[in-house]
């Protein structure tokens, strides 16, 4: 047999997700295989830096990460078990709950300890071979790919899969000066530099703005106590400022056996039988999709209160409140935020309101259906990300609870202030910043010395922080959005048409051909990670040509990009 040469690009979390499922298919008969693990840094770690202060913690409950796999998230698909995060942290320490929120250092270190684990289990079938440079450009190669790395060597391989994450991009990208620092990471390093009893102006209320305000409070030496925050003196003011003017919603608690309930309306297939009635299977998500999540939203609020409807309908349709004054605002806000908490801390399966909201995490399968090729109308498609997006993210990706508390005792405490209203213009002032009102009936202005950009976009193409995402650039087909365009399998498709190239994407550089591609699986449910590696990885070790298995003789795909024949199964808890 010939052997098969497989290179991953960037070996973070979804990187080592790819080790991961090969070792899983080598087991089984096929050729020999070359394996080659392109990344200059650590194995595996990716953004989940060791190092990194125990403030700054994940936003995903500890039983709901692992890198390993089990039939219930690959069903039909070969397996390599091992432990969660959570149980390998239980082995290691008594006091650790399932819904813990831990330090993302832990994540580190299990993923450390992952890829050890792994390694061992490597079939003889299987050479692996970890290449400690970075990749400059992938491109097709006749039936394969070449990759160029920055020694200038070439490897030749029958499939590339790129898996660079968003840390080159959100990281190296950053400016950083006395006034503007437009990537917060690494953190602290990045806001060390801000003086105390300065004026910091926070751009973004989201999760890289938790983890920044973590670092100006907790990180330089102040204490949250009995529910107040006890300050060190050390800190700076920080404004919060943002387009919507409202803080995000806080993630509810849950239980260790809570299930999704199946949707009735909101499913992919609805989504596919909407997409049979327009002429080129693009969807108008407006006037399509909306719809559907409102009548699962209705349907799951049932005989609510009129109150938690409203509370609801607030958050998945915001509309422009009634703000006179400074004051009024900023006394808004904290009883929205409050009112939320209060949800929250009720948890899932008791909180009607937080129950009803989560269907846009529960069901996120039907919302990457949406926009899975054919996708969206080119207008749609710029509607969803820009608005639709940041919506979900502030609904049901928000900061934990214990977060939101945290940042209501600093409100308190005048540490952190609410910003001059929803959608604040910043302009330069001298040596600072100065914030402006455009939605307050009377006019509030609100100086800063410092401006931070807390909020992460997806990767670019930027030839001086992503050269691999960037080489894809000269010969893939443009997707929406400026991304490279990937067909349902996650394959590239060339500029010059024809068969898709043997190079596929997945995680972050993939956002935009789908949709929500930046997690690690969890455990025990079905998951669109690893069953989207599947369909590239499977027919490559059990087949000398990659794209043979998979392509009709008209070289149209066999299958559509779904978790199974009729999607996701019943009761998901998608990743």
């Amino acid at each position: 047999m010939n052997r098969v040469r497989i290179a991953v690009v960037g070996v973070g979390p979804r990187g080592l997700s790819v080790l991961e499922r090969v070792i899983s298919y080598a087991r089984r008969g096929g050729p020999p295989t070359e394996l080659l693990l392109i990344e200059p840094g650590e194995l595996g770690t990716g953004v989940h830096r060791v190092e990194q202060p125990d403030y700054l913690l994940l936003n995903t409950i500890a039983s709901q990460l692992t890198i390993f796999s089990d039939q219930r998230m690959t069903p039909g698909a070969p397996v390599t078990e091992g432990p969660s995060l959570f149980e390998w942290c239980a082995e290691r320490c008594d006091s650790v709950r399932f819904d813990d929120y831990l330090p993302r250092r832990l994540l580190g270190e299990y993923l450390q300890w992952a890829v050890g684990e792994l390694l061992q289990r490597v079939p003889a079938r299987l050479v692996v071979r970890h290449l400690r440079v970075a990749a400059v450009d992938v491109r097709p190669n006749g039936a394969g790919a070449a990759v160029t790395l920055a020694d200038g060597t070439r490897d030749d391989v029958d499939l590339a899969i790129l898996t660079t994450g968003h840390g080159i991009a959100s990281q190296e990208r950053g400016h950083v000066d006395d006034r503007l620092i437009t990537t917060p990471y690494p953190l602290p390093e990045r806001v060390d530099g801000i003086p105390p009893g300065s004026t910091v102006a926070l751009l973004g209320t989201g999760l890289t703005a938790m983890d920044v305000i973590a670092a100006l409070t907790l990180g330089r030496g102040g204490e949250f106590t009995a529910g107040a925050y006890r300050p060190s003196g050390r800190e700076p003011r920080i404004i919060l400022a943002n387009r919507a003017g409202w803080l995000p919603r806080a993630r509810p608690a849950t239980t260790l056996t809570r299930r999704a309930a199946p949707a009735r309306y909101f499913t992919p297939a609805a989504v596919a039988k909407l997409r049979e009635a327009t002429p080129d299977g693009r969807l108008d998500f407006r006037r399509d999709v909306e719809p559907l999540i409102r009548r699962e939203v209705l349907w799951r609020l049932g005989n609510a209160e009129a109150g938690q409807v409203e509370a609801v309908f607030r958050v998945l349709r915001p509309a422009r409140e009634n703000l006179p004054s400074y004051e009024h605002y900023s006394k808004r806000l904290v009883e929205i935020a409050a009112a939320d908490l209060r949800e929250a801390e009720a948890g899932l399966g008791f909180s009607l309101v937080k129950e009803s909201l989560e269907i846009l995490r529960d069901h996120r399968e039907s919302l990457r259906a949406a926009l899975d090729p054919p996708g969206l109308t080119e207008e749609s498609h710029r509607f969803f990300t820009a608005e639709y997006t940041p919506l979900v993210n502030r609904a049901v990706i928000g900061p934990q609870k214990e977060r939101i508390r945290e940042l209501l005792a600093l409100l308190a405490a005048q540490i952190v202030l609410p910003g001059p209203g929803p959608a604040p213009e910043l302009t330069r002032c001298g040596s600072g910043w100065t914030l402006s009102s455009t939605c307050l009936d009377r006019p509030h202005h609100m100086a800063a010395d410092v401006a931070v950009a807390a909020y992460l976009g997806w990767p670019v193409a930027d030839a001086h922080a992503d050269r691999i995402v960037a080489s894809l650039r000269n010969w893939a087909a443009p997707g929406p959005g400026g991304t490279p365009r990937l067909d349902r399998d996650g394959y590239v498709v060339a500029r010059s048409g024809g068969a898709p190239a043997a190079v596929a994407v997945f995680g972050p550089p993939a956002e935009g051909a789908s949709y929500y591609n930046h997690y690690v699986p969890s455990p025990g449910v079905w998951s669109r990670a690893l069953t989207d590696l599947d369909r590239v990885i499977g027919p490559a070790l059990e087949k000398t040509s990659v794209l043979s298995s998979w392509m009709s003789p008209t070289g149209a795909p066999k299958h559509a990009r779904v978790g199974s024949p009729t999607g996701a199964p019943k009761h998901a808890r998608v990743g």
